[in-house]
């Protein structure tokens, strides 16, 4: 038992002696040769002395760079001094002079380098894909019903409405439609012509000599004549409706067709500006943080 406590007894000496060395050679400046002792010592930082004295000797190893991330190192350890023992007073006391000092210089306790690569990553990202651009292929609609067979080129709406672009500050959506029946057009109009459109009964619409709802109508977004050229569109946030008619007077097939859709996404002029201002802010937090 006597060698057992003279060994812990020899083990304490130890450490008080590389402490006070340690703190010798703070004092002195050399803060670096004070770490190297220390983690000879306690590698694991288990003692709350050894965490003390790294965290002095690494605040001056920060007053020498002034790098913020040696500061922040110095607080880490500092704070996990005075954690270990909150009632200490070295501790607290070199942690508190540490944040003020740190205050002063505006240095965060904590950086936000790992959230500017982040967010550089992304906006780089974004730039790559936006320019090259996303083509989109929604499966094939058959489309039910057909015009009726006697339109004389009346366009007629279907109930449900496409999806706009929901996101026209950033994207720009180009979509292209085809079908394959040669008897008919397609037109594109937003909620208010539909609705001009339905308000006005079929067949005054048919008989009409007005060019209103009909394929001449030059306040529909686009108007597609040939399935096989199809129709080109660039939506913009809203609801928007395919109407349909016949390019003769009559319909004598009849029968259904098939949509194709085709939609190309891109970055939009003000898309690419603040995709280039996000990587901006991404590029400030790493290089001031």
């Amino acid at each position: 038992m006597a060698d057992k406590r003279n060994d812990t007894l020899s083990e304490s000496d130890k450490q008080r002696k590389v402490w006070k060395r340690v703190e010798k050679l703070i004092a002195q400046d050399k803060a670096e040769d004070a770490l190297l002792l220390l983690r000879e010592l306690d590698e694991s930082g288990s003692h709350q002395t050894t965490l003390r004295l790294a965290g002095k000797a690494t605040h001056k190893i920060a007053q020498q760079t002034n790098a913020k991330s040696d500061y922040r190192k110095a607080a880490s350890l500092l704070r996990d001094s005075v954690n270990m023992n909150p009632k200490e007073k070295k501790s607290s006391r070199a942690y508190n002079d540490l944040l003020n000092e740190m205050q002063d210089k505006r240095i965060r306790r904590r950086s936000f380098r790992k959230v500017g690569y982040v967010i550089t990553a992304i906006a780089t990202l974004l730039l790559i894909v936006g320019t090259i651009g996303i083509t989109l292929e929604p499966a094939s609609r058959e489309a039910p019903m057909s015009p009726p067979s006697f339109t004389q080129g009346t366009v007629f709406f279907g109930p449900e409405p496409l999806r706009g672009n929901p996101i026209p500050l950033l994207l720009s959506a180009e979509a292209t439609v085809n079908w394959d029946r040669d008897d008919i057009f397609l037109v594109i109009a937003d909620e208010a012509k539909k609705n001009e459109c339905d308000s006005i009964p079929p067949i005054e619409r048919i008989l009409s000599d007005s060019e209103t709802c009909k394929a001449g109508d030059s306040e529909f977004e686009v108007v597609g004549y040939n399935g096989t050229t199809g129709l080109t569109w660039a939506p913009e946030d809203g609801e928007y409706y395919v109407g349909i008619g016949t390019l003769g007077e009559n319909n004598p097939a009849g029968e259904g067709f098939k949509l194709d859709v085709t939609i190309e996404l891109n970055l939009s002029a003000s898309g690419y500006v603040l995709t280039l201002l996000f990587g901006a802010i991404g590029f400030r937090l790493i290089r001031n943080d």
